[in-house]
């Protein structure tokens, strides 16, 4: 069965972590998998069916979790193998895992591949948002009532306004108001970066006013990292 590729832009450019793959690959599939299970389960229970099978895997292809009735035996499912897939962007960048459901009995491909990707963003959303690294996590959007939920832009900052981690909303919008490809805020924003530090620091609940390069305007909440100091 053909693969469904997500065609948004990718991390790549984000900065990577600076710690050693190898000590945190198990934390990270340890964190990947306990932050994925409301969403696998919830997905699972909407498709609504014996046939169907949720799988998350690693960027290798290594099944982490399963729920539902597996259609094969192997601990490793190749990803030109899966019906409907979805990537999920980890903090670090690069792809983590795939969200995997066996659609062969579905007569409802479209909606069954939203929900694949909506379940697929909860996750990433979850996973910025709970990302101990980092200096301050900024959310915005055009509309207020977004702020909070996985349909708001969400980006982790180091302390001097460097990217760490996009969801695929904010990536979007950082890629489209830079023409160089920057991935900071002075880039990005006419917003001061010391401005939003400052509305960190106070941690208002009421949103501020975001203006990116283009003249967009957004609502906007800033919020510091455990320990992060202006």
């Amino acid at each position: 069965m053909k693969q469904q590729h997500d065609s948004r832009p990718s991390p790549d450019a984000l900065t990577p972590s600076t710690h050693p793959p190898s000590t945190l690959q198990p934390e990270r599939h340890a964190r990947l998998v306990t932050l994925s299970a409301p969403a696998m389960e919830d997905l699972h229970r909407q498709l609504d069916s014996p046939s169907v099978t949720v799988i998350l895997t690693d960027s290798a292809g290594t099944v982490l979790r399963a729920i539902g009735t597996r259609p094969r035996a192997a601990d490793t499912i190749a990803p030109q193998g899966i019906g409907i897939a979805a990537p999920i962007l980890p903090p670090a960048g690069g792809l983590l895992g795939f969200i995997d459901v066996d659609i062969s009995q579905l007569g409802w491909l479209t909606h069954a591949n939203a929900l694949v990707q909506t379940a697929a963003r909860i996750i990433e959303h979850r996973l910025i948002e709970s990302e101990p690294e980092g200096f301050l996590l900024l959310r915005f959007h055009r509309y207020p009532a977004v702020l909070g939920t996985p349909l708001e832009a969400l980006t982790l900052f180091d302390a001097e306004g460097c990217v760490l981690a996009a969801n695929r909303v904010a990536l979007e919008l950082l890629a489209s108001c830079t023409e160089d490809g920057a991935t900071d805020a002075p880039a990005c924003f006419t917003t001061h970066w010391r401005g939003i530090v400052g509305y960190a620091a106070l941690g208002l609940r009421q949103p501020f006013t975001l203006r990116d390069r283009r003249g967009m305007q957004y609502s906007a909440r800033a919020s510091l990292r455990r320990g992060a100091h202006p």
